[in-house]
């Protein structure tokens, strides 16, 4: 799809060869790249596997016409813009090919300047919703207080986010080492959008869930005829994201073979396609990840030692969840407006209970793993707020609720008649011996602020039940 930044391909499908040639030299004059197709079943191939922004087709062809392949190519790719051109045109055959989502309708006998006219117009349209598209989704990854959905406040994490600053205007080697869920990738985007290539494309690569025997060809990509099934000329990611910057996660999953044909795209910028004969040079900035130690792995020789001090110019570590536990409020709050507004849920907040639970968790999927959680929870609240057992089965399995050191509840009996005054300070009594002195905790969990626990009882009782184990009173607001 053409995004305005990258030279554009346009796929031409005619039965007649003649058509095909003459098009394909004027469009070639405009400077855009070209693909040809004699029957719309080897084009919707092409459209597969090239991904062109705009497709000017006969209408009047054996087998499928016209308007049968633009419904089969909107299905694939409804960004691709269609341009439809025949010897028959009428009214109704031009309203029934714009109301199934054709761009422009053209007739023969083709005049040069209609047809380019028609051709850049759609290259326009399919670049404007590129960036639209684009936009929306930085826009749905901002919070406030975040940077590019990176969200935290933990000095750990603030510092992550001062390097990616610092290093994000420069050409250097980024390599992101973090365990699953920290937000490698939302890191890898934070350097793009504020880099000089932020108006180029990003483009995200997973090493490892791609077969290893695809692997080479959709990095680097191939010529017609390289293997079994290469029906024509593919781009690899390194020439899509010609300009921009290409993220490649799991890097550490690369075979030998891979490793060594990634160096010599680092070092000399050039990509060869899997059959070429001749190196396409490309203008990518590399972005690297991995939730491995890959001086491990080159010591035990599963990483080439030259690749990995290519790559590791500027290592960023990405602090699991567990370090940062004083961020999880922050970002399942985050995570609960965005999701709740999506999923046309009224949910607004957390009880004091689900909140301290969330925050109890170990998370050992980090981010993502509270991500889910929070969806979960949003789509099963029945209230306003979500309680514990909105929550998955996991974490309310874990969370017993705050209790003792020996972990068994104690029970709180007030007699008939007692004072209401009373009742609020032997309920705020038993919490505190509950939560073993923590007055955070257990204001949240009477939902009430701290210093409200100090007005409720007399500051010296006060002062003894907040008394930490081990020594030292917490002091009071």
């Amino acid at each position: 799809m053409y995004d305005g930044r990258v030279t554009p391909l346009v796929l031409i499908v005619d039965d007649e060869r003649p058509n095909l040639e003459s098009l394909g030299k004027i469009f070639e004059r405009e400077g855009w790249r070209v693909a040809q197709a004699t029957s719309s079943a080897e084009a919707l191939e092409v459209a597969r596997r090239e991904h062109p922004s705009v497709v000017v087709t006969d209408l009047m062809m054996p087998g499928m016409g016209g308007e049968a392949l633009l419904r089969a190519l909107k299905a694939v790719s409804p960004e691709i813009e269609v341009v439809l051109m025949t010897a028959y045109g009428t009214v109704e055959s031009a309203v029934a090919a714009m109301k199934e989502g054709a761009y422009d309708f053209i007739t023969k006998p083709l005049k040069r300047q209609a047809v380019v006219k028609s051709v850049r117009q759609a290259l326009e349209k399919s670049s404007l919703v590129a960036e639209n598209r684009e936009l929306r989704a930085r826009l749905a990854a901002l919070e406030p207080g975040g940077e590019g959905g990176l969200l935290g406040s933990a000095p750990a994490f603030r510092a992550v986010l001062e390097t990616l600053r610092q290093v994000a205007p420069t050409n250097a080697f980024v390599l992101l080492v973090g365990e699953s869920g920290t937000g490698k990738e939302l890191a890898a985007r934070l350097v793009h959008d504020r880099s000089a290539r932020s108006r180029g494309p990003f483009v995200a690569v997973n090493c490892a869930a791609i077969p290893e025997s695809l692997l080479e060809s959709e990095l680097f990509g191939h010529e017609k005829g390289a293997f079994t099934g290469a029906a024509g000329r593919k781009e690899g990611r390194f020439e899509r994201a010609h300009g921009g910057t290409l993220f490649l996660d799991e890097i550490g999953e690369l075979s030998a073979a891979v490793q060594v044909k990634l160096l010599r795209v680092l070092q000399d910028g050039v990509v060869d396609r899997l059959g070429g004969t001749e190196p396409v040079q490309v203008d990518t900035r590399i972005i690297t990840a991995t939730n491995r130690e890959l001086s491990a792995d080159v010591k035990a020789g599963r990483f080439r030692e030259d690749l990995f001090y290519r790559l590791d110019v500027v290592t960023v570590r990405l602090p699991p969840l567990r370090e940062r536990p004083e961020d999880i409020p922050m970002l399942a709050a985050a995570f609960l407006r965005r999701l709740a507004e999506a999923n046309h849920r009224r949910v607004t907040g957390f009880t004091p209970a689900a909140l301290a639970a969330l925050e109890s968790a170990p998370w050992p999927g980090n981010v993502r793993e509270l991500l889910h959680a929070v969806e979960r929870a949003v789509i099963l609240a029945r209230g306003e707020l979500v309680e514990v057992g909105d929550l998955p089965e996991g974490l309310r399995r874990a969370w017993s609720g705050p209790g003792p050191a020996t972990g068994t509840p104690t029970a709180l009996t007030i007699p008939p008649g007692t004072p209401m005054d009373e009742v609020e300070r032997l309920v705020i009594r038993e919490t505190l011996r509950q939560t073993r002195g923590d007055k955070t905790l257990a204001a949240q969990i009477l939902g009430i602020a701290p210093r409200t626990i100090y007005r409720k009882l007399d500051r010296d009782e006060a002062g003894r039940l907040v008394e930490r184990p081990g020594g030292g009173a917490e002091e009071p607001d």
